[in-house]
């Protein structure tokens, strides 16, 4: 496995940018790689500038670039160029202090108009000292992304997408995993294949059910590690994947459905017992390589199916108040919200919603006992990074 060397290059304490970063190094770490971060804005000024190699902890950076096999470059843009606190900690480094590593670069701004700064500022600096490839990397609007008080941040689908693949394209340029089995997307506006019909059982794609431990689980969990963590920070009641038993996925009361394609798990979810009449979904996750195919649909409608042959009457679930995506999901599938849809998601906790599969079955009750309303103060902090993090590129 490789050392990475992430190095996040915002000067300001509360940053989308080193957000950002975060989430793909989430990705190397879940690869099995380990990952070191280098915020340079923690750095010493003053050797910093002077370029003062001779400090400990200047000294200490330049061997962590060193040591590392592979670097990922994160930078906010300002005036049309990455930041000037990344020029000053790259003037430190000795010439080609990058030959032979390959470098991924991230880049966030405030306008649309700087999207060519992965190509025309960045890039050139990064081969200049001696990096053997350079990534693709990606551009991520600031009003892509959100960050919470509490170190979670959602990233919208339309930038989320494109920088998981960019990663994965890193991940596999570095030598790390085998290249993969289907083609990838295209960047942000192409799907990895057809539609998928909603109803269980078409023979459109295979749907297999499968108990914890089975192999096709693998990119389900690890994903969902990523995402939970990345949404939610650490630690979070909506990040835990062990909150409750493995067994409680098994037969005759749960089960695991995973959607195969050509070989490779392209979607899943569990359900499991709420009550003696009542399944609850769990786990729904569609590969980013793979969504706006109609995943997610199938998946519910299958889990919907094993429920109903397990002798489930009706089907209870919750979603986390970041996953809006969840959220319509859920909706479109014919679940009922038990929550106050014009409220903020924040102040309610976990959303849950259910559905009768059997007319007349009624719906479960809904204990929601640690779903705790934030207080106004939590509610306030987050919109305040929230819009320092969309305004004119403040706070990258």
């Amino acid at each position: 496995m490789a050392t990475f060397l992430s190095i996040s290059a915002s000067p300001q304490p509360v940053s989308s940018t080193h957000a950002v970063l975060s989430h793909v190094n989430r990705r190397l770490l879940a690869a099995g790689h380990t990952v070191r971060t280098l915020p340079v804005r923690e750095l010493p000024p003053g050797p910093l500038l002077a370029a003062d190699s001779s400090d400990p902890e200047i000294a200490e950076a330049i061997e962590a670039v060193a040591a590392a096999d592979a670097l990922v470059v994160a930078t906010p843009v300002y005036q049309a160029a990455y930041s000037g606190l990344l020029k000053v900690f790259l003037d430190v480094l000795p010439e080609f202090a990058f030959r032979g590593k390959s470098v991924l670069p991230i880049v966030t701004g405030g306008s649309p108009a700087h999207v060519l700064a992965v190509d025309y500022a960045l890039r050139p600096i990064l081969s200049a000292l001696g990096a053997a490839h350079v990534g693709q990397g990606w551009f991520v609007p600031s009003s892509h992304i959100r960050v919470f008080a509490d170190g979670g941040l959602v990233i919208d689908p339309s930038s989320l997408t494109p920088l998981a693949q960019v990663t994965d394209e890193f991940l596999d340029l570095v030598g790390a995993r085998p290249a993969p089995t289907a083609p990838l997307p295209g960047r942000v506006d192409s799907t990895g294949g057809p539609r998928i019909s909603a109803v269980a059982g078409h023979p459109d794609i295979e749907a297999r059910r499968v108990i914890p431990g089975d192999p096709a689980l693998a990119p389900l969990l690890s994903d969902l590690v990523i995402e939970y963590g990345t949404r939610y920070g650490q630690p979070s009641p909506n990040t835990q994947l062990t909150e409750v038993p493995a067994t409680d996925f098994l037969p005759p009361e749960g089960l695991f459905v995973v959607l195969v394609e050509g070989g490779v798990t392209v979607a899943g979810g569990a359900i499991r017992r709420y009550d003696e009449k009542t399944a609850e979904v769990k786990r729904v996750w569609t590969s980013h390589q793979h969504r706006r195919r109609g995943l997610a649909r199938r998946v519910m409608a299958e889990l919907e199916a094993a429920a109903a042959e397990l002798g489930y009457l009706r089907v209870h679930l919750t979603t986390g108040p970041r996953q809006a995506e969840a959220r319509d999901l859920y909706l479109a599938s014919g679940y009922v919200p038990r929550f106050d849809q014009s409220a903020d998601p924040e102040t309610i906790g976990p959303l849950a919603f259910a559905k009768e599969l059997v007319p007349g079955a009624g719906l479960p009750e809904w204990h929601p006992e640690w779903a705790v309303p934030l207080d106004p103060d939590t509610r306030r902090q987050v919109h305040a990074i929230t819009v320092r993090g969309t305004v004119n590129g403040a706070r990258r």
